[in-house]
């Protein structure tokens, strides 16, 4: 069983939240030359009561002439929720 999460505080949020939208940005950087994205624009939403809620959007537009897949996109949340759960055992759960 997971330990549960400390009482998360705001800035503990914003932390999470930071920690998410640098891990999905940086995923698309290493992955995309930044001359090929004309916007990008990660946004995270989190809410704490009992439990954390995430929700991520990454708003990706490409260059006409980027050969590059837009569904890094989803490549990103999706790495960015699954190393969310180390992050979270590294820095707010309690034993």
């Amino acid at each position: 069983m997971k330990n549960k999460l400390k009482n998360l505080s705001q800035e503990d949020l914003n932390q999470i939240s930071d920690f998410l939208s640098s891990s999905a940005q940086n995923f698309i950087l290493q992955r995309i030359s930044r001359k090929e994205i004309n916007d990008l624009d990660i946004n995270v939403q989190l809410s704490y009561k009992d439990e954390l809620d995430v929700d991520i959007t990454v708003d990706l537009s490409l260059d006409d002439l980027s050969t590059s897949n837009p569904d890094i996109a989803d490549e990103a949340i999706e790495y960015s929720l699954g190393i969310l759960e180390t992050f979270l055992d590294e820095n707010f759960r309690i034993s």
